[in-house]
C-alpha cells in the first residue's frame, strides 16, 4: 500500500456539489460518482492482489527459506477456495505481477505447479524436481555425463518416479542439452 499513489476525492468540491444540486450539476455529480467507483475498485483489486499474495507467501513458505529445490505443489484452485474468490480471479491477479523474494523476482504464476508422488506419499512440485535435476547435472563427471534413463534412475533412487521422458521434457525447458552435448573432455 505504501508504494501506490494514493487516489481521494477532493472534498471541497464534492460538498460544492452536494449543496447545489440542479441541472448544471448534474453531469459533475455523475463523475464524482464515476471517481467514486474507480477509487472503489482500485481499492478492492489492491485488496485482492494482496490476499492472494499473502496466501501464496504462507503456502510456499519453505521456498521463501529455502529456494525452488523446497516448493511444493500448488495449484490456482487451493489459493481460489481458501479466499473464496474464483479461480479465474486467481489467474488474473497472478498474471504478470511479481514479487521479489530473497531468491529473486518472480511472476505470481511461478508459485504454481503440479506434482508428482514420491516413496514417503508426500507430493514434490515439478519446479522441485527440475532444481533437483540441475543440481545433480552441475555435479555429474563432465567426462561422463548422465543420460536421461541415469537421471530418471537417480531420482527414482530418491524416492521421486519419474519417467525418462519427462527427465526428457524438463532438461529441455531448463535448455540443457543430451549428455552427448553436454560432455567435455
Amino acid at each position: 500500500p505504501g508504494s501506490l499513489p494514493r487516489l481521494s476525492i477532493n472534498h471541497l468540491y464534492a460538498n460544492i456539489l452536494k449543496q447545489n444540486k440542479n441541472e448544471s450539476t448534474q453531469s459533475l455529480i455523475g463523475q464524482l460518482n464515476e471517481a467514486k467507483w474507480l477509487i472503489k475498485n482500485i481499492q478492492q483489486r489492491s485488496d485482492t492482489i494482496l490476499r492472494v499474495s499473502n496466501e501464496i507467501v504462507v503456502r510456499q513458505q519453505d521456498f521463501f527459506e529455502r529456494g525452488a529445490v523446497s516448493m511444493r505443489p500448488l495449484i490456482m484452485r487451493e489459493i481460489s477456495e481458501s479466499l473464496e474468490l474464483h479461480e479465474s480471479t486467481v489467474s488474473r491477479v497472478t498474471t504478470q505481477k511479481f514479487i521479489h523474494t530473497p531468491h529473486g523476482i518472480f511472476e505470481l504464476k511461478y508459485f504454481f505447479s503440479e506434482g508428482l508422488a514420491t516413496d514417503n506419499g508426500e507430493e514434490v512440485s515439478n519446479k522441485h524436481i527440475k532444481e533437483r535435476l540441475k543440481e545433480i547435472m552441475d555435479k555429474e563427471d563432465k567426462r561422463k555425463p548422465f543420460s536421461d534413463d541415469k537421471l530418471a534412475e537417480l531420482l527414482n533412487d530418491e524416492g521421486i518416479h519419474i519417467a525418462r521422458r519427462t527427465v526428457a521434457k524438463y532438461r529441455e525447458q531448463l535448455r540443457l542439452p543430451v549428455a552427448r552435448l553436454r560432455k567435455e573432455l
